[in-house]
């Protein structure tokens, strides 16, 4: 009877849990579907974007590009038009997403399917800078420079340190490290690239892009067209708690907005305002507040991409398109450097900047160098130490990152302290930018780690101890 009793119980139990049991699994299946579609069209915008961008920007060829960038999207069909230099790519069937190339302004997504008014934005002739050439000298060209190397050296050491910079971590997380760039007392020192590239390609830096919109603020207080002190002029309401924002607050990413860089579900703000919206910074404006300004760091693409429509603000659209090339990349000898814009015209300064290594070491060199190149002041005096300047966040400033607590203590132990001085960029993927003003350093590492970042201090100690003191 007792068994009886339990079969009965757990029959009645059973019928109740059905229902609930099949409710769940319908979620589930309506959920994965949902996903399977965001995700299909997101894959399709950034298949879109990446193979353009890499074929008519880098130069690449788009199987390359396939094979290794998006080695993640089995999926993706593509076709590339040589002649109205634009791409198509499409994930599961879904609705297919077309990126263009512009002249002058790279390439963006047609979000509207109105190709002809993206090509129009066209700006021939922004990309040619006069009187650079790769035959000039290092470091306004790419010609030795014909001085000899700084003296002491341990050659052997900063080779294995490079050789370690190379190697391949055991498991499938491979660095995918395709170039190296190290600049000592002004001087190349080591240099190398993978297989297939080269001195003279240009790669994807992502986030190393958010130095060239501190240079060009630099720039831009330099010439008395702003200050960090101004507010920033999204918000007209004087009652929008958002109106206290400042453009400090920006580049030191505390405004408070309620922007999130790194989910994936849902889709992150930063995936949202690149791949999703014509304009990234009126999409990072239209965020409501999360904390109260100046109060919380939050790491912000969405912010640097609000300071790049800012200066278009300020300068009006033919000097903001000229500001980058002839104010910075053509004093500095950085003739390969180009920056994207979006649909909306707006420059990506937080993430589509395509450069040489050695373009990249350059503007390293200037911020190594307090602002100044080849004797002439770029950034105004003191711009380069707000940039290394700890903010409510220790381990970054305005637009650069520092070294955290740990990082020092790790360094401690090893016996390879981290200079005082020690601040870099980094992007995704791997990309990092490494200075030190007291040892006049400048490290490049660029390559293809895919999802995740990688930091500068494994292989800045191998560097450190090959150069004397």
């Amino acid at each position: 009877m007792l068994i009886k009793n339990r079969r009965n119980s757990g029959l009645v139990l059973f019928h109740l849990l059905l229902p609930i049991l099949m409710v769940m699994i319908i979620f589930a299946l309506a959920f994965a579907c949902w996903f399977l579609y965001m995700a299909a069209g997101v894959g399709a915008a950034y298949g879109a974007k990446r193979i353009a961008s890499e074929v008519f920007v880098a130069g690449r060829d788009a199987k390359s590009v396939v094979s290794q960038e998006l080695a993640f999207l089995p999926l993706l069909k593509y076709s590339v038009d040589t002649d109205a230099r634009m791409v198509t790519a499409r994930v599961l069937g879904r609705r297919p997403k077309t990126a263009v190339y512009r002249d002058g302004l790279g390439v963006a997504i047609a979000h509207d399917g109105n190709i002809g008014a993206l090509q129009q934005q066209g700006r021939p002739g922004l990309l040619r800078m006069e009187n650079l050439h790769a035959d000039l000298p290092w470091q306004m060209g790419d010609a030795p420079s014909g001085n000899p190397h700084p003296s002491n050296i341990r050659e052997k050491r900063l080779s294995a340190a490079l050789d370690h910079m190379f190697d391949e971590p055991e498991g499938s997380r491979k660095h995918r490290t395709r170039a190296v760039v190290v600049v000592y007392k002004g001087e190349i020192i080591a240099e190398r690239y993978a297989d297939g590239f080269g001195p003279d390609q240009r790669f994807l830096g992502w986030s190393l892009a958010k130095g060239v919109v501190h240079a060009l603020y630099g720039i831009a207080v330099h010439q008395g067209k702003l200050s960090t002190d101004d507010l920033a002029p999204f918000w007209q309401d004087e009652h929008d708690p958002r109106s206290a924002i400042t453009i400090d607050m920006l580049m030191r990413m505390t405004s408070g907005l309620a922007w999130d860089e790194y989910s994936v579900l849902p889709l992150s703000d930063l995936v949202i305002s690149l791949l999703l919206q014509p304009s990234a910074a009126a999409y990072a404006a239209d965020l409501p507040l999360a904390y109260p300004t100046d109060t919380v760091w939050r790491y912000s693409s969405g912010a640097t991409n609000m300071l790049s429509e800012v200066l278009r603000q300020v300068y009006g659209d033919d000097a903001y398109y000229r500001l980058p090339y002839e104010k910075l990349f053509a004093k500095l000898g950085m003739r390969n450097a180009v920056i994207e814009a979006d649909a909306a015209g707006v420059y990506i300064g937080s993430s589509f900047l395509y450069a040489t290594a050695r373009d990249y070491a350059r503007l390293g060199l200037l911020y190594a160098r307090d602002g100044v190149w080849q004797d002439t002041r770029i950034l105004p005096k003191g711009w380069v130490k707000y940039g290394r300047t700890p903010t409510l966040r220790k381990s970054y400033g305005a637009h650069w990152w520092l070294p955290s607590v740990s990082a020092r203590n790790d360094a401690e132990e090893r016996g390879t302290p981290l200079p005082k001085d020690f601040f870099y960029g980094m992007g995704f993927e791997g990309q990092t930018l490494s200075i030190i003003p007291s040892r006049d350093l400048v490290v490049v590492r660029l390559g293809l780690a895919h999802f995740r970042s990688i930091q500068p201090f494994d292989y800045i100690y191998d560097i450190l101890d090959a150069l004397p003191e």
